[in-house]
């Protein structure tokens, strides 16, 4: 028999010395993984159509994760309403208290035929979408917490960690590594999301802040590549460039903490434009996230939120999702509350096979992302 033949392309276990062959995941499978979205509903009865959708879309494996979120500002956005204004109205969504988020979580586990990522932006200070009004206890912001030492940030994001897994949440898109340049910056300074104006506090926190998580066995994220804090503009709204702005010491954080982290940490990709890198968007850009694979990371690349103005009001979703994995994204990321689809998860899907049937997107690429999403998830296992 011709074993070489037999193996190939299948996965192999070994049991005391006998080789099983494991059929290996097929494209569908691989390109789900990839797909994170958000969607409307709460598990308890609202929004019950939209939820169906996803409910679909998850037993499919259309997709392999979801993000939650306490505000829903797509219909105000859709209206012409920036979203600063828009988030001044209360549109329910995921999160309405922490038993239905316990049982909300628990259910979409429950049909995932893969364990699903399940994730906030829990950052702390103005970031947060489980909040004092939902039963959880406040967290500081990044700005308060680079005040002080790095022992009570780790304490802190450990604690966090701990009353996430008890939810059911396994990932937070937390810690920011952006260094506060302009503290005036909208969508980083001015929400004091950024832990210090000085690198290496910026790295020693960060630092601390992921590890508290990762120690609780919640996947930590990186974020924004290659670096937020100068921006003038906010990325939600349109194109922000900061080419004339940024400085090279914002690198410093990132060339400190990716050479020598945890596989359950990610790095989330700014969709703001260098032309010191690149002319491209960071998240579209392969010279940009190549950077971060000389720097000695092969974790999970993850696009911040494809669904922002500066990529969907540019390229539209399918040219966006085809620039995005062939610069290396491993995990795309519809946050689905600034541009609602009931869909949104299983048209990324298709999208992706199609992309891929016409050549314009390799398999080989695929796979690598699915191999090191599947490595990652082992790091939510106690």
């Amino acid at each position: 028999m011709n074993y070489k033949k037999l193996l190939a392309g299948a996965s192999v276990l070994v049991i005391a010395g006998v080789a099983y062959c494991l059929s290996t995941p097929s494209l569908d499978t691989m390109i789900g993984q990839m797909i994170m979205t958000g969607f409307h509903g709460d598990g308890m009865g609202e929004n019950a159509e939209s939820f169906a959708a996803v409910e679909k879309q998850i037993k499919r494996g259309q997709v392999g994760g979801v993000i939650l979120f306490d505000v829903d500002v797509s219909g105000l956005v859709a209206q012409g309403m920036t979203i600063p204004e828009a988030k001044k109205h209360i549109f329910s969504s995921n999160i309405k208290s922490m038993d239905q988020v316990k049982q909300l979580t628990a259910h979409l586990q429950s049909i995932a035929p893969t364990q699903l990522l399940i994730a906030v932006d829990q950052e702390g200070g103005n970031i947060q979408r489980l909040k004092p009004e939902h039963g959880f206890a406040p967290i500081p912001s990044a700005k308060e917490l680079g005040t002080g030492d790095a022992e009570t940030t780790y304490k802190i994001a450990y604690d966090l960690g701990m009353r996430l897994v008890d939810l059911g949440v396994n990932v937070d898109f937390a810690p920011l590594l952006d260094v506060d340049v302009n503290p005036e910056s909208p969508a980083i300074g001015a929400l004091m999301r950024s832990f210090s104006a000085n690198p290496d506090i910026v790295t020693e926190h960060g630092r601390a802040f992921a590890a508290g998580l990762n120690d609780a066995h919640v996947i930590s994220s990186f974020k924004h590549f290659p670096g937020h804090g100068s921006a003038a503009g906010d990325t939600h709204e349109g194109l922000t460039d900061i080419t004339n702005t940024y400085k090279d010491f914002e690198l410093q954080p990132w060339r400190d903490l990716l050479s020598n982290t945890s596989p359950c940490a990610t790095v989330m990709v700014a969709h703001v434009v260098n032309n010191n890198f690149d002319n491209l968007p960071a998240s579209l850009s392969a010279k940009t996230i190549q950077m971060i694979r000389d720097m000695g990371f092969d974790g999970v690349v993850v696009s911040d939120d494809m669904d922002m103005g500066a990529i969907l009001g540019h390229y539209g979703q399918e040219k966006a999702i085809e620039m995005a994995i062939n610069a290396g994204n491993d995990l795309l990321v519809f946050g689905n509350n600034l541009d609602f689809d009931k869909d949104k998860g299983e048209k990324a899907h298709k999208t992706i096979q199609k992309l891929v049937r016409e050549g314009k997107i390799k398999k080989s690429q695929i796979r690598k992302s699915y191999n090191r999403i599947m490595r990652m998830k082992k790091c939510m296992q106690h």
